[in-house]
This record gives C-alpha cells, sequence and structure tokens, in this order.
C-alpha cells in the first residue's frame, strides 16, 4: 500500500477527480447516502478546499482503495454546517488544535475483509501520527455507532451527542471528539504490528498520468 497526506493544492486535479468518484461509489452507491451534493458521479462538497488535508491510500496497481480528509474547526466543516444537532451535549468543538476527520472511505471492492478492517486501523494511524505532527490535540468526526464503539479500544473518545439513527442506510451515527495521543499512536502500532511510522509516499506517477 501507498499512503499519501498532502494538502489539496499539492494534489494533481486528476487524483482528486478519482478521489470524489471513488467516494461516490462507495457513498452513494452502496451506502445509499443521500449527498444532495454529490453530483455525476462525484461527491464533492463545500468542504473539499483548499486547506482541506488529504489522506490517499493506493495499491500495488496504483489504484486509490481508501481516503481520508482533515478540516480545520476554525473554519466551516462538516459538524459545523451540517450535523450541529449532533453534538447536543455541548455544541461543536472548535479551535486551532482541532480539526475534523471526515469522508472516512475504503473502498471494500478492492479488498479482502482482513485487509479492509487492517486498512481502516493504518489509515488512523496516520491520521493520528499527521495531527501529532502539526500540534493537533483533538480530531472529531461523525461515524457509524459501531465504529464509533470500535475507536474507544484504540482512542481517549467521548461523544458530543447522542447516536441518532439515518434511513439512507439505516445505521446510528454518533459525533464525537477524540484525543490524538502518543498512547494511541502506540496502540494503533500494536494493533497494525508496526514498530514505527508508516511511510508516508507521493501520488504515484503511473496513476497520475492516467486521463481522470
Amino acid at each position: 500500500m501507498y499512503f499519501v497526506i498532502k494538502q489539496a493544492i499539492e494534489i494533481p486535479e486528476a487524483e482528486l477527480l478519482k478521489m470524489y468518484r471513488m467516494r461516490y461509489k462507495v457513498a452513494v452507491e452502496q451506502w445509499g447516502w443521500n449527498i444532495p451534493t454529490a453530483k455525476k458521479g462525484l461527491d464533492k462538497d463545500q468542504f473539499d478546499t483548499r486547506f482541506t488535508t488529504y489522506i490517499l491510500v493506493y495499491n500495488l496497481n496504483s489504484e486509490m482503495v481508501a481516503c481520508g480528509r482533515l478540516n480545520p474547526t476554525v473554519q466551516p466543516h462538516l459538524l459545523s454546517e451540517i450535523f450541529p444537532h449532533q453534538c447536543e451535549f455541548s455544541g461543536v468543538p472548535k479551535g486551532k488544535s482541532i480539526h475534523e476527520f471526515s469522508r472516512f472511505i475504503v473502498d471494500a471492492s478492492k479488498l479482502t475483509h482482513s485487509q479492509q478492517v487492517r486498512l481502516y486501523l493504518l489509515v488512523c494511524l496516520v491520521a493520528t501520527e499527521y495531527a501529532i505532527s502539526i500540534g493537533l490535540k483533538q480530531l472529531t468526526w461523525l461515524t457509524n455507532k459501531s465504529k464509533y464503539i470500535k475507536s474507544i479500544v484504540v482512542w481517549k473518545t467521548r461523544p458530543l451527542g447522542l447516536p441518532q439513527h439515518y434511513p439512507d442506510d439505516d445505521a446510528e451515527y454518533i459525533a464525537a471528539i477524540m484525543d490524538t495521543t502518543n498512547e494511541a499512536v502506540r496502540r494503533l502500532r500494536r494493533f497494525c504490528k508496526l514498530e514505527g511510522p508508516i511511510p508516508l509516499s507521493d501520488i504515484p506517477i503511473c496513476d497520475s498520468a492516467q486521463a481522470a
């Protein structure tokens, strides 16, 4: 696997289009999410900005298989603008040391179940290591309730509100905030059987040269 983490302005437009297509394929076509801004096979919204940092994951064939995005909470973001009602306990957390982690998507069609589970953990590890490297203390996210429960064994995680049901995929989602700590990194590395940081790569040259 190749793991890339870069700001939007550093990523070729062809690769961004591939990410938007993958997000649409998984979130809209497979999960059934109703995303008003998703059009013409692309899941791109107002929170895909020049300030966004993306995690892109490629397999050994240079095919994109997973992604995630990090947005500063001092800027408008998914929780503050679309899902503030999910943060009923004490409002939407905002601050320079807090980013939102969203559009965390793995394309299961290209992976076995064990590969999917490991890749989810690896992306979480990349996000946590990156957050620590730039001085972030916390990440917020809106996630499936089952994934939230699993996240408790990794991060110090607190709910921001009660779970709410969405009919699109007949699932409950919960907003949460998690601490980005060295202990979380150690736990993730242990689960992934890694002794050090995940090596980060550049965009695969053979892949980005293809037409989107």
